[in-house]
């Protein structure tokens, strides 16, 4: 292959060699040589006006381009409400992992958007993705007299109440989300089903004690003011909350393990039972010594 552009003097080949002079231009072929980067492919600028097109070597259009989106990304960083970007690079379509250029090695998630898929940083979406739902959720409700919330502002703790209209809200962080309710709800204690069994458990309870009164005084009048005690090591009551989840079969079996004392008679009784355990403790103590 012949080599056209040797037959150049030197001195004029170096005093092009910084700037990009093309010759041996083939419009067909889009080739050319330049002064600067030798045999080069060239771009053909389409010209306004019925004139002779501009060529340029792409080499130099495209040093061009990065030059400008360089000086782009500079201005933009100087101004104060910029942030780097989460580019990814090392993309695994199969493991949906890669290396994020402000989170290094993270998972990545895949979004499909008016044909166009592209992957982006997980670790920079999850956080934006939860609060975007805490703010813009839908509520799942089949209730209309519910305290649906919507207009959540969650610094202020203010939002916009289907009953109550602007409202305050309470906000606290639970295990595993965020909770928010309206300052002038009511927490629901349970399903149907189980405030029926609690109702009939109580009654159950109370007819009981009224029934039996206290084993050491016989007071029956008020059965709120009387407390079921079982004789254990341990001198600890049965908690209300847990037999009223009971069946009432098995109800019936702990109130029969179960004695009835008034207010009085049982703090008497947890008193004696707390000066018995201390004079068993002393002599302990002073054999210690």
């Amino acid at each position: 292959m012949a080599v056209p552009w040797l037959g150049y003097d030197r001195k004029i080949l170096a005093a092009h060699m910084k700037k990009h002079y093309l010759y041996y231009v083939d419009p067909e072929y889009k080739t050319a040589f330049c002064s600067v980067c030798g045999p080069t492919d060239i771009f053909v600028a389409k010209s306004q006006t019925e004139g002779k097109p501009r060529v340029f070597c792409l080499s130099r259009v495209q040093k061009s381009k990065e030059t400008q989106k360089r000086r782009i990304s500079e201005k933009r960083r100087l101004q104060p409400d910029w942030k780097p970007r989460h580019s990814l690079t090392k993309i695994d379509t199969e493991k949906m992992t890669g290396i994020c250029a402000v989170c290094g090695p993270t998972v990545i998630q895949k979004h499909t958007q008016r044909g166009v898929t592209r992957y982006i940083c997980a670790t920079k979406v999850r956080p934006y993705g939860r609060r975007y739902r805490r703010l813009h959720y839908t509520p799942r409700t089949l209730s209309p007299s519910a305290h649906t919330l919507s207009s959540i502002d969650e610094d202020k703790k203010t939002a916009v109440c289907s009953q109550c209209g602007p409202v305050e809200i309470y906000v606290w962080q639970g295990k595993r989300k965020i909770s928010r309710r309206c300052s002038n709800a009511r927490i629901r204690r349970g399903s149907p089903a189980e405030q029926i069994r609690r109702e009939a458990n109580t009654r159950l309870i109370n007819g009981y004690k009224s029934k039996h009164g206290c084993k050491r005084c016989g007071y029956n009048r008020n059965p709120d003011r009387l407390y079921l005690h079982v004789w254990n090591s341990h001198n600890k009551d049965p908690k209300i909350e847990r037999l009223l989840k009971l069946t009432r079969d098995r109800l019936i079996q702990e109130l029969e393990k179960s004695d009835v004392l008034c207010a009085i008679c049982r703090s008497l009784l947890h008193e004696n039972f707390r000066i018995d355990r201390l004079s068993s403790e002393i002599p302990i103590q002073f054999s210690q010594l």
